[in-house]
């Protein structure tokens, strides 16, 4: 695992420039809005990744309800962080 953790975190870094370029592109800014785009990738990482694990993986539902939490968070998380940090550029 510590091999291949770099990679893991240059993944997650590459997902989140692409989410400000997404965020970038939507109308309006701030916290509010950030939180919007945040629940929708997590809702959307939820329903193609932790589902998909679920029903391809066989987890469990325990780790599926722990994973769901985590990813919707996560996500809710970088979406407000997107939006207290973007500044639509002037003019």
């Amino acid at each position: 695992m510590k091999a291949v953790m770099p990679v893991g975190m240059l993944a997650m870094l590459l997902a989140m420039v692409v989410l400000t370029i997404l965020y970038a592109n939507m109308s309006g800014s701030g916290l509010a809005a950030g939180a919007r785009f945040g629940v929708l990738v997590g809702v959307f990482a939820v329903c193609a990744f932790v589902i998909h694990n679920y029903v391809n993986l066989n987890i469990g539902l325990r780790l599926t309800i722990e994973q769901a939490i985590a990813y919707f968070v996560e996500w809710v998380v970088v979406g407000i962080v997107i939006g207290a940090i973007y500044r639509p550029a002037a003019g």
